[in-house]
């Protein structure tokens, strides 16, 4: 893991799980948290030991070249850090770090792109492939030969069996069971509890047992909010 930690953008309680899994990590190494503007979004209150750092982005001497990590969990919010800090100091996805809890287990054949965060107790079996950005939380089963696209968050609970392809942008919510051989396209947002047993289009909101379609979603520019 890098020695020094920036992250992007400010979320009280995303912090709180990020500085939770470092302390697990036993990283000794400095933080730093960059603000784009001044708001603090969920500002709940988390305690560390590590040394911690919040600054805003233009009170910087120089930007951060290395070990650059999103304090957000949503696909849209992501997309939204990325393109403001890459307008302000030209990063790319080889600046970022990947933070795994130490109770998840990855396989040694899983491939995975910076910026993924592991929250504990998940399991990610061989042979699959994770994009960029992609946030995975506690307790998720990620079968073998999967492909995860860039952004996607994948919420607690979830269940993804083999060769299932997430596209991405794509939101899971809580407790849902993706099928084998599903494709679920790109923005798409899976309502939690769902059972996913047949592939889900592009730009729709979909949930249920089976899982269904229930209405479109117009993708737009990311929203200045990161939460």
């Amino acid at each position: 893991m890098q020695a020094e930690i920036n992250i992007l953008g400010y979320s009280g309680s995303h912090m709180a799980l990020i500085f939770e899994t470092l302390s697990q990590l036993r990283y000794k190494g400095a933080v730093r948290v960059i603000m784009h503007d001044d708001t603090k979004y969920f500002d709940v209150a988390f305690q560390s030991d590590i040394p911690c750092e919040i600054i805003r982005f233009d009170k910087m001497i120089k930007p951060p070249r290395e070990g650059l990590f999103f304090c957000s969990n949503k696909p849209s919010n992501k997309t939204f850090l990325y393109g403001f800090f890459d307008k302000e100091w030209s990063i790319t996805p080889e600046n970022f770090t990947s933070i795994i809890h130490p109770s998840s287990v990855l396989a040694s054949s899983v491939k995975h792109e910076g910026g993924l965060y592991v929250e504990p107790l998940t399991v990610i079996s061989p042979f699959t492939e994770i994009g960029f950005g992609v946030s995975i939380n506690r307790h998720c089963s990620i079968g073998h030969h999967n492909s995860i696209g860039d952004y996607c968050s994948i919420y607690p609970g979830t269940h993804l069996t083999g060769d299932v392809e997430i596209e991405a942008n794509v939101t899971i919510g809580p407790g849902t069971t993706v099928f084998t051989g599903v494709k679920i396209g790109e923005n798409t947002v899976i309502g939690g509890g769902s059972v996913v047993t047949r592939d889900i289009p592009a730009n729709v909101l979909a949930y249920g047992n089976p899982c269904k379609p229930v209405k479109e979603i117009r993708p737009s520019a990311p929203a200045n909010i990161i939460t």
